[in-house]
């Protein structure tokens, strides 16, 4: 709602005061170890998901629906081009112990993809090209970030699902894992080359 209403400000705003609060909350219940273990997950919590899709908000109201389609078909030609060639070329992994599919030919694959989408993407939006090769070089390295990250807190976590709602796809969170991790990236470079 304070990235629709009122902007990025107000967006950090709000997450500030939600980590504060649960400060306080914390501090009133008890002090110690566990209390800042709280502290720092509601923090995590309040930060992974709702504060990194509050930008995909922001560039809806900044430039309309196609900054955002461009992000959406960024980050997902970056996952094709990486099955695609880790199916097909995928001899070395990259984090064996927590994604063992995960290939760096798959890697290379993304990076080739996603500079194709997000140059033309970029162009046919009235950006710079070399803006869209910078950004499609860096959205695959930032989605790998993600998945690998995501990868990692269901291994702390001890599941091999995020979820059951997308049966063999590990749930909402394998596919959105990317997502939230390039987004602000994709905010901030519109921002400046489309001249927000």
């Amino acid at each position: 709602m304070c990235a629709w209403q009122l902007g990025c400000e107000a967006m950090l705003v709000a997450l500030f005061l939600t980590i504060l609060a649960s400060v306080f909350w914390r501090l009133m219940d008890g002090g110690g170890l566990r209390a800042l273990r709280d502290v720092l997950v509601t923090a995590f919590a309040a930060t992974y998901l709702p504060l990194q899709a509050a930008f995909v908000v922001l560039m809806e109201v900044r430039g309309g629906p196609w900054p955002i389609i461009l992000f959406i078909l960024g980050t997902i030609s970056n996952d094709i081009g990486g099955y695609v060639a880790g199916v097909l070329l995928g001899r070395h992994p990259m984090a064996p112990s927590v994604s063992p599919s995960k290939s760096w030919e798959g890697f290379l694959g993304s990076l080739v993809m996603s500079v194709l989408v997000v140059a033309a993407g970029m162009h046919l939006l009235g950006g710079p090209l070399w803006v869209g090769v910078c950004l499609g070089i860096v959205s695959p390295m930032l989605a790998t970030i993600g998945d690998l990250g995501e990868s990692l807190i269901k291994r702390d976590m001890g599941l091999k699902d995020m979820g059951t709602l997308l049966p063999g796809h590990g749930g909402i969170m394998d596919r959105l894992d990317s997502l939230v991790m390039t987004v602000p990236a994709y905010y901030m470079v519109f921002s400046l080359a489309l001249g927000w």
